[in-house]
């Protein structure tokens, strides 16, 4: 099949660069719950917290993306997916993380 007729976002997502959506759409959900968590505390505004909580999102949305390519989930659904998991940060890598240990069935005594 010629390049020409692969569509824009398959050949984005093929060299990697469709990712940096996911990351976009991750840490635009990590800033949402820093600014509610700002709201419900009344806790001051800290660049270097709001930095921490982008790259935790980013982070957490990545393996989401990554997790619903393989399982051939939609972009939409994928993108959805990456926002939320964002959104949650640490929960979210921890939710991943326990899927991880009852699929290969380690157990979850720390």
């Amino acid at each position: 099949m010629p390049e020409s007729n692969i569509p824009l976002l398959k050949q984005l997502l093929d060299a990697g660069l469709g990712y940096v959506w996911f990351i976009f759409l991750a840490a635009w959900g990590g800033t949402v719950n820093y600014i509610a968590r700002r709201k419900s505390d009344k806790s001051p505004f800290s660049i270097v917290e709001l930095i921490g909580e982008w790259v935790i999102s980013g982070f957490s949305g990545l393996i989401t993306a990554f997790i619903c390519q393989e399982m051939e989930i939609s972009f939409m659904y994928t993108a959805a997916a990456a926002g939320v998991a964002g959104h949650m940060g640490g929960r979210g890598i921890y939710m991943i993380e326990r899927f991880i240990h009852k699929r290969i069935g380690l157990s979850s005594d720390k």
